[in-house]
């Protein structure tokens, strides 16, 4: 069976760069995505590296692109780790939207369904007040900007942001396994429509 989604993002994604599927030190919403997809018949290829930015994300999704090329849509999570790295979050997002608008072009050129989700919170008991409020508020600013790029661009978006809750959480920042399932709850319901709407433009 042919690979119908591609999931490219980061450690929220997959943890492909940290050796086999039984050593990835928390679960990712990729497998419980797939237990959702099966009754669809669609196969699910997890394609996240843990640590990776935004700007490593085109190169990779240009790589899947190659390697899945039958694929039919391409759900693409990266940002959290750019937020963290860079303090100006005005420009830092700025990069990440024009990073995840040239993999966009990219998805669309090959006549894949490209599809996002935002950045969850952190795990904001994890830190101080004055820090969380700090992380909410970048995040916020973020998930704004990306929502409305995906707006305009009429990219199916799912809202994991707002369903996760530091309960959600196995250390500051990584799911745990209920964290996962509701990622993969959330991607499955925009998922769902899109394939809905392609199959209606087939019959």
């Amino acid at each position: 069976m042919g690979i119908d989604v591609v999931c490219a993002g980061d450690s929220l994604t997959g943890w492909n760069n940290e050796g086999p599927v039984g050593y990835w030190p928390y679960p990712c919403y990729p497998q419980f995505l797939q237990e959702l997809c099966t009754p669809m018949g669609l196969k699910i290829a997890n394609g996240g590296v843990a640590g990776e930015i935004s700007h490593n994300g085109i190169g990779q999704v240009r790589d899947y692109l190659g390697l899945f090329s039958n694929a039919r849509y391409f759900v693409i999570g990266y940002g959290t780790n750019d937020l963290g790295m860079w303090p100006d979050t005005e420009r830092t997002s700025q990069q990440i939207i024009e990073n995840l608008d040239q993999m966009v072009h990219a998805v669309i050129e090959q006549g894949q369904q490209p599809m996002f989700f935002n950045v969850p919170y952190a795990n904001e008991s994890a830190f101080t007040p004055s820090i969380a409020r700090e992380l909410h508020q970048k995040w916020d600013y973020h998930n704004g900007r990306l929502r409305a790029y995906c707006g305009g661009q009429g990219i199916p978006l799912a809202d994991i942001c707002a369903r996760l809750h530091d309960e959600h959480f196995a250390d500051e920042l990584h799911p745990n396994s209920a964290g996962a399932k509701i990622i993969a709850e959330e991607v499955f319901k925009v998922l769902r429509a899109a394939h809905g709407r392609e199959d209606q433009a087939h019959e």
